[in-house]
């Protein structure tokens, strides 16, 4: 880095697929290129765009340190709501359901697949079929897709919320959760996690850390891996993981 003049640049967003942006990323970034990294948060094939922003919110890491499933504000002219997922009835604030979004760059429909149209396209609203909340304050949460989330002892727990708070770890290059069938706790999520090179963590000092940095029923069961089987789109395989368990 230090062979380029960095000095145009005012702001930089990015995406994360398998590690978040950290406060450590962030600052590494601010003394090489001297401008602040965010990221550029929820949005959509469906909707063409991003559909949250996050930019304006880095004071004092505010994006950064808020929940792990925080994805910002809704961009001007795009609506969000919460309904129940089988009702369809609009849930108050802060309340967990399926997250709804309306906006000029929505879709029309899924090209020869009018049923499935039909389903996701209500009144203008497009229902996502993903969980997520919207706080008191106005802030969007993504908490991930319906089928994976977790419960364990009969709580819920999302793996994207997992995977955000592994990904603060230093020493982890990517993690990805799943669940796997427990008799007494109903679910366990099992974390599958890749070590950066030289790295002298292992699943026990893993676990030890996680117990510390989240509630005792999300921790999860490490293993490390080699790498995450991966799609050319740079996600997660994680029915391959399934096959791991």
């Amino acid at each position: 880095m230090g062979d380029y003049d960095l000095r145009s640049l005012q702001r930089t967003g990015s995406i994360s697929f398998i590690k978040k942006l950290t406060r450590d990323y962030r600052a590494r970034w601010q003394a090489l290129s001297g401008c602040r990294l965010f990221e550029f948060s929820f949005g959509m094939t469906e909707t063409h765009t991003c559909d949250t922003f996050t930019w304006g919110l880095q004071d004092d890491d505010f994006d950064l340190t808020s929940a792990p499933t925080f994805v910002g504000l809704p961009v001007p002219g795009t609506q969000f709501k919460v309904c129940d997922f089988a009702s369809g009835a609009l849930l108050p604030l802060g309340s967990e359901g399926e997250l709804c979004v309306r906006s000029p760059a929505l879709m029309q429909g899924y090209w020869q697949r009018p049923e499935e149209s039909a389903a996701a396209l209500k009144d203008g609203w497009l229902h996502t079929g993903d969980l997520g909340q919207i706080t008191e304050q106005g802030f969007i949460r993504y908490l991930g897709r319906r089928k994976e989330m977790l419960k364990v002892n009969g709580m819920s727990v999302f793996p994207s919320e997992l995977e955000a708070l592994l990904g603060q770890h230093p020493a982890l290059l990517a993690s990805a959760v799943i669940g796997r069938t427990d008799a007494q706790r109903g679910q366990q999520p099992m974390a599958f996690v890749v070590l950066k090179p030289g790295s002298a963590e292992d699943a026990e000092t893993l676990s030890a850390w996680c117990r510390n940095a989240m509630a005792s029923y999300k921790v999860p069961e490490i293993r490390v891996v080699a790498a995450l089987p991966m799609t050319a789109t740079g996600k997660v395989k994680k029915n391959e993981l399934e096959n791991l368990l």
